[in-house]
Parts: C-alpha cells; structure tokens; sequence
C-alpha cells in the first residue's frame, strides 16, 4: 500500500500521538488497509535537504512478523523500477516503512482520469508502462540474498494500484507485502489466494503453488486493460464466483482495432495453461517490445513526464 496523488482525495486526520518523530513531520493521512496506514511526512535527507516521503505505518494488533518480512524485502532490492525503501524503525510503538513518495500517483488513477476525460489510454504509453513493469519483474524474479542465493520471488499482487509513477516519468512497482519465495518463510499460507481478484491467475484462484508466470498473468490483464479500453475479466455486476470462472477459462475476443501482433501477445499473457503462457518477464518483454520499436511506440522519458502532467495536472 502506497500513498496515492494528494490531490484525488482530501487529506483524512492524522491518528498518531504526534506529528513529529525523530527527522519525520507527519502532515496528513493518506491510506489504509486492513494491516497498516501510510501517512504522507516531512524528512531531511542526508544532504540536509527537505523531501517528502511516504511512511507506512503497521496498525496495532497486526502481524508484526509480516510487516518486518516486508521491510528485510525492500532492504534486499533495489532496481529503479520498484519503489524504493529509506529506512525502517519502530514510531510510537508500531512499526514503519519510510519510502520514497512518489506523486505521479498511480496507474489506477491515471486510467481513472482517462476515463473521466473519455479519452482512450495512448498506446504507446500503455505499451510502456508495461514494459516497465516487465522490467521491475526480471529482476525481482531473479533476486538474491547478500550471499548471493536465488530468492525465486512472486510478487503476487501486481495490479494498477500498486504500480506507480514519479513526478519525472518513471515507472515503478510497489507493495511487497504478499510477496512469496521458496527461499525465505514470507508470503500467504500455501493454499491461500493473495492478491486483486480481478488480476489473479487460474492458479492463484485455484491456491496452488505460484511462479513467474502468475505474475505476468496480471501485466497481460493490465496491458489488455490500457490497449483494448476494458478489463477483459471485471464485468459490472459480475459475483467473485463469476469473475473467479471467467479468469480460469477466459473466453477471449480482441477486436479487430487492436493490430494481430498486439492481440497475438494479449492472447499468449492470458492462457491460462501455464504451457502456453510467457514464462518469464523477458519472454512477454521481447515481443512486446519488438511491436513497440516496430509501430514507434517508445515514448522518452520527457514525453512520459509531459503525458502525467496533462492526465494529472501535475507541477513538477
């Protein structure tokens, strides 16, 4: 859970005994869930600088041993397409995550404004933001401890609300919180199903062992989201038993606006037979990227800045 745009929701009342502890000055409440708050702060960084960061406080009452899972996780990556991690410690009793803010908000929101605007997502930015998170997730798919051991991570959760984007363009992947691995004793209970519904794979509904796979899943319904203008899952009024169905035998229909290319790589993310799906973030990656090089798709870092700005407002 990360702090979303300030400007989509009034800030709500801070609950803490102070606003001020230790280097942090606690201005507003920005969200919640069922295991922690986060609360948007004030710091000085090490150049004595004043920045902005997000602090992700754990509630009283909850599993304090999978809020300190997620603080090691974080100390162990670092890609500049994942959100990154400033330090840990405990505030008034509770445990916190200091992050860095990220006020491009996220791509839930972004999508939310293009609708808003009744405007289609621009394909090439939905090609990259894509393409970014496929980037986040070679490497925390191949992750290793300090020594050196393979972590085999699945993040588990990759959905639109947990990918974000920074006042400058960039595109990161965020919320490690359900995050498994065959190395390290993190993640849900075997047999349990973590993650958005709606962005779930067929195994991840079924509780079965997870992999690569599963997550990538999740980018194609993103990437089928952003490029055909619907969730290809999600249908209004749909029960969780209805949308659980559709997900383990998806019936679908691309129409004929999106180029065959585009839709072939939107078919092969979303099989579900785990044989006939990309297996690794570079296997989804390379096509992908291929159809963006080929159609002039690759949007610059200044250009992506620009598009946010205009969606969000946003004075950067």
């Amino acid at each position: 859970m990360i702090p979303r745009f300030p400007t989509m929701e009034q800030p709500r009342t801070i609950e803490v005994p102070s606003r001020r502890f230790g280097k942090y000055l606690v201005r507003s409440r920005l969200g919640q869930g069922g295991q922690a708050e986060v609360f948007l702060a004030e710091a000085v960084d090490d150049k004595g600088d004043q920045v902005n960061v997000a602090l992700k406080m754990m509630r009283q009452g909850a599993a304090e041993e999978k809020f300190a899972d997620e603080a090691d996780l974080m100390g162990l990556l670092s890609h500049p397409n994942l959100v990154r991690m400033m330090e840990h410690g405990v505030a008034f009793g509770r445990p916190f995550i200091a992050m860095e803010f990220l006020i491009g908000g996220d791509l839930s929101e972004v999508m939310a404004a293009h609708r808003r605007a009744m405007k289609g997502f621009p394909m090439g930015m939905g090609v990259h933001v894509c393409l970014e998170v496929l980037k986040a997730l070679a490497y925390f798919h191949r992750a290793t401890t300090r020594s050196g051991s393979a972590l085999n991570l699945i993040h588990s959760d990759v959905n639109p609300s947990n990918v974000f984007f920074s006042g400058e363009g960039d595109v990161k992947l965020g919320d490690f919180g359900v995050a498994s691995s065959t190395h390290v004793d993190i993640g849900p209970q075997a047999g349990t199903a973590a993650g958005k519904l709606s962005y779930l794979s067929p195994e991840q509904t079924r509780g079965e062992t997870l992999t690569p796979a599963s997550d990538l899943w999740a980018v194609g319904v993103m990437l089928h989201e952003v490029v055909v203008g619907y969730h290809p899952f999600q249908k209004d009024g749909a029960t969780e038993q209805q949308i659980m169905a559709s997900i383990r035998a998806p019936k679908l229909t691309i129409p004929d606006y999106v180029e065959k290319p585009l839709a072939a790589i939107i078919t092969k993310a979303l099989t579900p037979d785990l044989k006939g799906r990309f297996k690794s973030a570079g296997e989804f990656a390379g096509p992908l990227f291929g159809y963006a090089l080929d159609n002039n798709l690759i949007p610059s870092r200044h250009e992506t800045q620009l598009w946010l700005e205009s969606v969000l407002g946003l004075l950067v």
